[in-house]
């Protein structure tokens, strides 16, 4: 049975980003799950947060989980936006965050259009890298249609010319499916620069949704229309299928008791890894 390389993950959205952490996280004690995602709405106290990141690393840590800060947006320049869920936060307070949490592990996002340069990308890229370094932490980099980095290609080209060690990509599927699907470069792509994987299905075209909206309508793994398994199965080949997790962003999953869509999600996307075909693997039948 196939498995990921490197364990299961919790991610945020899944429950609801506006899900209180603490009823997240009594949530995951319910999975078989190494990491768990917070975001900077759970540690900002003008949005809420009940504890501060210090402590709030603590009790994580103190449950079995590793701590994933998931995203930091405006990592390449500019000024943070007010109007934005997570862009109104700065890179340096995202880090600083980060750091507190004793965060294994920092995911990016694009801006929704730029006009920087890919050497601009990839130095801020790079700059992000050796700092969560400083802290212990990987970067991970998410390309998605929503933003300007737009697609697989784009994402590793700032990965690949950063050339960091703790510097790789995380692989959504929805993100994948919804821009370029290009199943040649992802084999393409050494594994072992896919740092995470997030899972989630949808219809095959977007209907009357624009993009910005079917993003919020994702569906379970397996019930929808994508070709999961050939990616999958590719990222299984390379050994990239590294910290999986399902991230279902739909308005039915965080109107569940948390318990309740943690448990669905996380059943639908390993019998999904479960069920991929031991030949496409490469291994015996």
């Amino acid at each position: 049975m196939t498995v990921p390389a490197g364990g299961w993950v919790l991610w945020a959205g899944t429950l609801g980003f506006e899900t209180p952490v603490l009823e997240r996280l009594d949530a995951a004690r319910h999975l078989d799950v190494q990491r768990f995602s917070v975001t900077p709405l759970d540690l900002d106290p003008e949005v809420g947060a009940r504890i501060g990141p210090a402590e709030l690393g603590r009790r994580i840590r103190d449950a079995g989980y590793d701590v994933v800060l998931d995203p930091i947006v405006g990592w390449y320049g500019g000024t943070p936006h007010p109007g934005s869920r997570f862009g109104r936060y700065s890179t340096d307070q995202t880090l600083i965050w980060a750091e507190q949490l004793g965060a294994v592990a920092v995911n990016l996002i694009g801006q929704s259009v730029h006009d920087v340069s890919m050497e601009t990308l990839v130095g801020a890229f790079g700059a992000v890298c050796d700092r969560a370094a400083g802290f212990g932490a990987q970067a991970h980099l998410e390309f998605t249609p929503i933003t300007a980095i737009t697609d697989l290609a784009s994402g590793w080209d700032i990965v690949r010319h950063a050339d960091r060690t703790n510097g790789g990509l995380l692989f959504d599927t929805w993100h994948f499916f919804r821009s370029v699907p290009d199943l040649v470069l992802l084999e393409q792509i050494p594994g072992d620069r896919i740092f995470s994987v997030q899972v989630s299905d949808a219809l095959a075209a977007t209907g009357e949704l624009d993009i910005r909206q079917d993003t919020q309508r994702r569906l379970l793994p397996g019930h929808g229309q994508l070709d999961l398994n050939s990616a999958l199965q590719v990222l299984a080949r390379t050994g990239g299928l590294s910290w999986v997790g399902p991230e279902v962003i739909a308005p039915e999953m965080a109107a569940m008791p948390p318990v309740e869509s943690a448990r669905l999600a996380d059943h639908a996307v390993r019998q999904l890894v479960a069920g991929l075909r031991p030949s496409a693997l490469g291994e015996e039948a």
